[in-house]
């Protein structure tokens, strides 16, 4: 995420557009001093939209579509097109730069499209995580149409046989290496200057393939990939312990293999920053996060039923903080009963999930 957001500021120095360098900037210093105040001085960097949770996969790591049928269970009805626009608006009057559609399988929505446009039309970057599976040549297309910015692939294995077993869906290698090749083709014969990452979640079951993945990355013709230590996110009721997983002695030698060998990495550009490298090993052994937690300065999340979130983690385990029913994404930000909860989501250390992890990381300049 960091890599992304320091292209995207070369992006705008060599098209000359440096008010909108300085507007970030200040903003930047804004969400520092914010920390240090207790209360936000400005608007987020960045925004989630969790556009469904319903998926056509059923991988290991993740049990949104579970989560979801217990949302509807409990009454909550999802927000319609329109008023997920009202929301983009709020986001883009915050003064957010970007916007992350994720899922579930967002590309499971009729309308994906239509909100990923409206966010370009609004000012600020659209960037589509999926699974890959639905993106034929009508959806890619699509997707080059409505301007977007970057396009996150999942891909867990080099090998066919590992991706499935993790992703729960037989195939799911091949649709992903297909989507990858597909949107490349198009971009290259079309002009369109949308980035491609492969996102990697590293587990026992992956761990030996990493140096493969990163030949298949070049091989697909990716602009960058993006590793997740695995994390604990099914079972929050264990006090939201980083791993509950118990992993061995030769998983720790290869992980230390990897992550050497990664920050060495040329071909492909690898997006996690040094640092963050650096720290798997302390997620793996359930270690505590050493930083400090900014996602309620600098990050927000809004999911289809309206719920609000400070971050992804905090989706995944179920811990909002407000309904857009209620109040407006605006209003919300600045408002008295989300600074209580500032006080909680600064102390929370519980994390090394990448999107919020390398937001930490620019911001906790002494603890690098």
């Amino acid at each position: 995420m960091r890599t992304r957001l320091y292209d995207d500021i070369r992006d705008k120095i060599s098209k000359g557009q440096f008010p909108w360098l300085l507007k970030k900037a200040v903003q930047y210093a804004s969400i520092h001093l914010a920390f240090l105040a207790g209360r936000p001085l400005s608007g987020p960097i960045l925004a989630t939209l969790l556009t469904n949770y319903t998926c056509n996969y059923r991988c290991k790591m993740c049990d949104l579509p579970e989560k979801g049928e217990q949302l509807r269970k409990r009454g909550l009805k999802e927000l319609s097109t329109s008023e997920l626009k009202d929301a983009l608006r709020d986001f883009a009057d915050l003064g957010v730069s970007g916007i992350g559609f994720t899922g579930g399988e967002p590309l499971l929505r009729d309308d994906i499209f239509e909100l990923m446009k409206y966010t370009k039309k609004l000012g600020m970057i659209a960037h589509l995580n999926t699974n890959g599976s639905l993106l034929n040549m009508e959806r890619a297309n699509k997707l080059l149409d409505c301007g977007t910015n970057s396009l996150n692939i999942s891909l867990d294995g080099a090998k066919p046989e590992t991706h499935d077993k993790i992703r729960g869906h037989k195939g799911a290698f091949h649709e992903a290496v297909n989507a990858i090749t597909l949107v490349n083709q198009l971009r290259n014969k079309r002009q369109k200057p949308i980035k491609i990452k492969i996102v990697t979640v590293i587990s026992e079951d992956n761990i030996d393939e990493i140096v493969d993945l990163i030949s298949l990355s070049v091989k697909l013709g990716a602009d960058y990939v993006d590793f997740i230590p695995e994390q604990n996110f099914k079972n929050p009721s264990i006090s939201r312990d980083i791993n509950s997983t118990n992993y061995s002695d030769s998983f720790f030698k290869s992980l230390d293999k990897v992550v050497e060998y990664l920050l060495k990495v040329k071909d492909v550009r690898v997006e996690n920053s040094a640092q963050h490298l650096k720290l798997f090993k302390r997620s793996f052994k359930g270690v505590k996060s050493p930083l400090s937690c900014y996602a309620g300065y600098n990050s927000y999340g809004l999911d289809c039923f309206g719920l609000i979130y400070p971050c992804m983690p905090w989706f995944n385990w179920n811990r909002s903080v407000g309904n857009v029913r209620d109040t407006n994404l605006k209003d919300f930000w600045y408002s008295k009963k989300y600074n209580l909860t500032r006080k909680a989501i600064a102390k929370c250390k519980d994390c090394y999930l990448n999107c919020q992890f390398e937001l930490n990381l620019l911001f906790n300049i002494i603890k690098k």
